[in-house]
């Protein structure tokens, strides 16, 4: 077990310093495959295929998209790349899955008598604290980077670093079960998920900030005294933006100014004449030769290919200088749909129902909580844009299931037992 124990170090390794790097998020997707490899020849495996039941329905959605992109990509002759991105994301529950099944889980905190990591539990601390540094990470990220020049294109890449946040903030503040006792681990990650805020806010990327009212959900929901608690979630809230509001009119009037409010409500004001050459407004053209594609190719969809010369002859690349030429839609279910249709558009969306589904079988309380605003903070980052055409933000998606799974496996045995 010591080889399985030194993989998944270096995982946790891969996953603090994941956002310096696009390619990172992969490494630690590729050290847990082999770790879980490696553990299929330790220990019982509980469940059908080293499943617990609690994951079952998670798995299977992710199973039948990974089937119809398969034979999707088969029938246009593309290449693997979105079997690939689905596949990490199945990958990595089941990895999950079985890593969970096969390590013991003892009560013990500390290190193994080997000094490496060797029970569930040892795990779970180590994972969440691998987390609450990818958080501070990020933020000396967008702190020093502009950006224009994150590691990967600002959506993905801030809308994974709001996953960490949805895994993190229902343990700061709730009391699962096996997690260490006092009030320093929960303040530990209480502090991981606000610099993981700031990260967050300074990508200016405003579909990940959907993390901001679940987090105030969260709070409301979680609090013994809920009026005081959707009270003060309110007043933050509405602090919160007329600050960022205030803050874009000291700006200079350019295309992307401060956080970028000012020109959202502008650019929605115009939502009946779309510009190719404003965020909204190009959106809006992709979406609407998207939904044409569709139903001219609704059973196989016009593929990979096609697609991107679909894309650059609607928003050419030269209306959006600051930005590589496009090549999706900006918008994960319809640029599925247009690469394979209907059977396309299915795998998309069981793809965003897997966490839903994980969380429909969890027991009541920090797993449900978690898999929910991972569902959430994905969902909402796929109707903007097409994050799953983005290897890393895969692997991101893929991580935060793992973790979910890893940090509440006492939980998650006892729901697979009570099936």
């Amino acid at each position: 077990m010591r080889a399985v124990s030194i993989l998944m170090a270096l995982g946790l390794l891969c996953v603090v310093s994941g956002p310096l790097r696009s390619d990172l998020p992969s490494w630690a997707w590729s050290w847990w495959l082999v770790a879980g490899v490696w553990a299929l020849g330790f220990g019982p495996r509980r469940g059908r295929f080293g499943v617990p039941a609690v994951a079952a329905p998670a798995v299977w959605c992710l199973v039948v998209a990974c089937v119809i992109d398969a034979v999707m990509a088969m029938w246009h002759g593309d290449s693997w790349i979105i079997l690939r991105q689905d596949g990490k994301v199945l990958l990595g529950l089941w990895v999950a899955c079985v890593l969970m099944g096969t390590l013991p889980a003892t009560s013990s905190m500390g290190a193994g008598p080997t000094g490496v990591l060797n029970s569930a539990t040892q795990l779970r601390e180590a994972l969440c604290w691998a987390i609450g540094l990818q958080m501070v990470v990020a933020a000396a990220v967008a702190i020093e980077w502009p950006r224009a020049w994150l590691p990967a294109t600002p959506i993905p890449w801030a809308t994974a670093v709001a996953l960490g946040m949805a895994v993190l903030a229902p343990l700061a503040l709730g009391r699962p079960a096996g997690a260490p006792s006092g009030t320093a681990w929960r303040v530990g990650l209480g502090l991981a998920v606000l610099v993981g805020a700031v990260a967050v806010v300074l990508s200016r990327s405003r579909a990940a900030w959907v993390i901001f009212p679940w987090l105030g959900l969260l709070w409301v929901f979680m609090s013994p005294r809920k009026g005081r608690a959707l009270a003060a979630v309110l007043v933050a809230g509405l602090a919160a933006l007329g600050a960022g509001i205030w803050y874009d009119h000291q700006q200079p009037v350019q295309v992307e100014r401060g956080l970028r409010l000012l020109d959202l409500l502008t650019e929605l004001t115009q939502w009946r004449d779309p510009d190719a050459g404003t965020s909204v407004g190009s959106r809006l053209l992709l979406w609407d030769a998207a939904w044409s594609s569709l139903w001219a190719h609704p059973w196989t969809g016009i593929g990979i290919t096609e697609r991107i010369a679909l894309v650059q002859q609607v928003v050419p690349p030269e209306q959006l200088r600051e930005v590589a030429p496009l090549v999706h839609v900006h918008q994960q279910f319809l640029n599925q749909a247009v690469d394979h249709g209907l059977p396309g558009l299915l795998a998309s969306l069981l793809c965003a129902a897997a966490p839903f589904a994980l969380a429909w079988r969890a027991l009541p309380g920090v797993m449900r909580w978690q898999c929910l605003g991972v569902g959430v903070v994905h969902l909402t980052g796929l109707m903007f844009n097409a994050n799953m055409t983005h290897g890393t933000y895969a692997v991101g998606y893929a991580v935060s299931l793992m973790a979910v799974m890893w940090m509440n496996a006492d939980a998650s045995r006892e729901g697979a037992s009570n099936d």
